[in-house]
């Protein structure tokens, strides 16, 4: 890792996938709660389909968690993957790359 801010070059090709998933689905969350979809069994399926494994993405998602990326809530019994301010940098980043599917911009809410 260099310096304080991760940047995208910090990330390998599975972190990159798996968390240009994360984006794609805070983007398409509603305005007042952008993780409406960004669940952990969302994020595995949609992941998938990238050619990762279960056992990979759930890797992936601890590492994002240990870099403080992202944080999981569980709420009813469901883990919600949600946004922290020190992935600001990142998520610039990846919008720009053919990791973030989605064509709506992803904007953090403030914390």
């Amino acid at each position: 890792m260099t310096g304080d801010v991760l940047t995208e070059k910090d990330l390998d090709v599975e972190e990159k996938k798996v968390f240009g998933r994360i984006i794609d689905m805070w983007s398409l969350g509603s305005e007042d709660d952008p993780y409406t979809l960004s669940t952990k069994s969302e994020v595995i399926k949609y992941s998938k389909k990238d050619g990762l494994t279960e056992e990979q993405i759930l890797r992936v998602l601890k590492k994002l968690e240990d870099y403080k990326l992202i944080h999981m809530d569980e709420v009813d019994g469901k883990a919600y993957i949600k946004y922290n301010v020190e992935a600001v940098q990142i998520v610039k980043e990846l919008q720009k790359t053919a990791y973030v599917n989605s064509r709506t911009k992803f904007i953090p809410p403030h914390h």
